[in-house]
């Protein structure tokens, strides 16, 4: 098992625990002055998060899709500890993103 062989699931835990951190971090009045919708964030984000352990093929696209998700979920139900509030549209861009980051990896190999 080398390095190399796996820095797609590398890149996808990066950019999920940058998720983390920005869907956990207080919000400021930077957050309410994006210029796109939140909604089109999450459903990026995801999408970024997703593509590069599918296109790898390590694990299978039901797998990788049911953990983001979980994954996804649970950043939500966490986010009123941190000040934020949790939002079931989040989820459902965040599933969005998830599937399309997974359709896009299928249709690519």
């Amino acid at each position: 098992m080398s390095f190399i062989k796996f820095k797609g699931l590398y890149l996808t835990i990066i950019l999920a625990l940058l998720i983390m951190f920005l869907s956990l971090k207080p919000p400021s009045e930077v957050d309410t002055k994006l210029l796109v919708s939140d909604k089109l964030l999450h459903l990026f984000a995801y999408f970024l998060m997703v593509l590069p352990v599918s296109l790898e093929r390590i694990f299978p696209h039901f797998f990788v899709f049911l953990f983001a998700l979980a994954y996804g979920g649970s950043i939500e139900l966490i986010q009123p500890f941190s000040g934020r509030e949790a939002d079931i549209t989040d989820f459902f861009a965040n599933a969005a993103g998830i599937f399309l980051g997974i359709l896009v990896a299928r249709s690519l190999r």
